[in-house]
């Protein structure tokens, strides 16, 4: 009997030791699964943020690339005009279609005052418009915009790196039914920016140029 109890006494010192160690190695585990999840988020999160700040760099430069291609596609249009149609005393662009509500009006009431001033561009035509791109279709397509562009008319400055755009569209919708206040405004504001257009710019003197006059 005595020696049945060191004998199962052996065996609970040796259950002990076992599951002690099991329990060591387990809590090892654990610990070194932490480490690896909390090592993996700390480079998930890195990869990600470097993904976005990629993509974040992609979308500037494509933004910059599509401001800076329009600012040359408009430059290379508008010196173009000038160059083809302002030694011609051509400073204005009229684009306008065969539609009822405005083509008799325009022919009648525009061309009569402006035409000698303007490049006639018709849109019901458009598909004649053909290749190469004429100065005045590449200045219509750089600055005519996607909405309200039929009718238009553009007014082109003898210099600087502007044109000015009126839009008829809304002016002739209410002309159709009647009321004819946009249709004025517009026709205003046309007539004041081609008179502007003809007025040579004065150069300012300076203040020792305006003294020595006196």
């Amino acid at each position: 009997m005595h020696n049945d109890s060191k004998i199962l006494e052996s065996r609970s010192v040796e259950f002990s030791s076992d599951e002690g160690a099991l329990e060591r190695r387990q809590s090892v585990v654990n610990w070194l699964t932490r480490v690896g999840v909390t090592v993996a988020v700390v480079f998930g999160v890195v990869f990600l943020w470097r993904g976005l700040l990629i993509f974040a760099a992609a979308i500037a430069l494509i933004v910059v690339g599509a401001y800076v291609g329009d600012r040359w596609r408009k430059w290379r249009a508008l010196n173009l005009f000038r160059a083809v149609w302002g030694t011609r005393g051509r400073d204005l662009l009229l684009v306008y279609s065969n539609s009822p509500h405005w083509q008799r009006y325009i022919e009648e009431t525009w061309l009569p005052k402006w035409g000698h001033r303007a490049v006639v561009l018709n849109w019901s035509e458009r598909s004649r418009w053909g290749r190469p791109v004429r100065p005045e279709v590449a200045l219509f397509r750089a600055f005519g915009g996607a909405t309200e562009f039929n009718p238009l008319a553009i007014v082109i400055p003898a210099g600087g790196r502007h044109v000015h755009v009126v839009r008829f569209w809304r002016a002739f919708r209410d002309f159709k039914h009647g009321r004819n206040r946009l249709l004025q405004t517009a026709e205003e504001d046309l007539a004041r920016l081609l008179a502007a257009a003809m007025t040579p710019v004065v150069p300012m003197e300076r203040p020792s140029d305006a003294d020595s006059k006196r």
